[in-house]
């Protein structure tokens, strides 16, 4: 049974894209875990994380994306999509061995802007239906897989709250910095408003420091700013950070997680992010 966990904040620039591929990318490789990583931003930089340009135009031409299931529910025909067939299989390869990892991707796309205009159009605004798509989508996943990741885009609209409706588990990841944590107050409301008003059980499950200044763990005012998110909101902050690295963004950049990287330069990095699934799993499973 699938444990479904969203990584979200308001704020963009944070690292949430990153943390959500590379968390997805170990939980699949060093645990050997069943994952569908679930791109719901229009930027679709999740889905250009792990998938060229070229490669994703194709699919989706050919196959589709997060986009056709939104298309299926404005046109009333969601009961005949088969969303099997828009999820990319066996394309993540661990570099040393060539074998495929055992992560699957439901890629998104940038027409996906305008989502949310026609949910509301079809359902309105504070409908209960236009919430629970991606909840009834999921539904017929969950004995496929051991964790599916959604990518929240950097709003609380129609998309994002259909992610809150479908998860267990929220993961805020933030930068320590004063406009990065503004948001986490926010999203505690948002979660206490759909509980009330629509029965969401997802929680806060963790936060997680992201391109903290150095290894040791920042600057002084970052450690402050860790402290004070930390006095709040206690032992749902992680213990472990990823430090600010130009290494992770270009991994992105060529598409090859370095969570998957032989490297001995990324080894830091790929230390600090195991040590942050080993954290994820204990605080999404409580």
């Amino acid at each position: 049974m699938a444990n479904i966990v969203s990584f979200v904040n308001y704020k963009g620039g944070v690292g949430k894209t990153t943390l959500a591929v590379e968390i997805a990318v170990s939980l699949a490789h060093h645990y050997k875990k069943r994952v569908l990583l679930a791109d719901l931003d229009p930027q679709t930089n999740a889905t250009f994380y792990l998938l060229a340009l070229e490669k994703w135009e194709k699919w989706a031409k050919e196959k589709g994306s997060l986009k056709e299931i939104f298309n299926a529910v404005t046109s009333n025909s969601l009961q005949t999509l088969d969303v099997h067939k828009l999820i990319l299989r066996d394309f993540v390869i661990i570099p040393k061995t060539k074998d495929f990892i055992s992560l699957h991707l439901l890629p998104s796309h940038l027409e996906l802007m305008t989502t949310d205009i026609d949910l509301a159009v079809k359902f309105g605004t504070q409908g209960f239906e236009g919430r629970n798509i991606l909840k009834d989508v999921f539904e017929k996943l969950m004995d496929e897989y051991d964790y599916i990741i959604c990518d929240c885009p950097t709003n609380l609209n129609i998309i994002t709250q259909n992610a809150f409706m479908a998860s267990s588990s929220l993961i805020i990841v933030a930068m320590p910095e004063y406009l990065s944590i503004l948001g986490i107050g926010q999203i505690e409301k948002a979660c206490k408003r759909l509980s009330t008003e629509f029965a969401c059980n997802a929680a806060i499950k963790g936060i997680i420091f992201n391109r903290v200044n150095s290894q040791t763990g920042g600057t002084m005012s970052q450690k402050s700013i860790i402290k004070q998110i930390r006095d709040k909101w206690q032992d749902i902050v992680f213990e472990s950070f990823i430090s600010q690295s130009d290494k992770i963004t270009q991994s992105a950049g060529k598409q090859e997680p370095i969570t998957l990287s032989c490297s001995a330069n990324d080894k830091v990095y790929v230390n600090q992010l195991k040590q942050c699934v080993d954290e994820f799993i204990r605080h999404v499973n409580k």
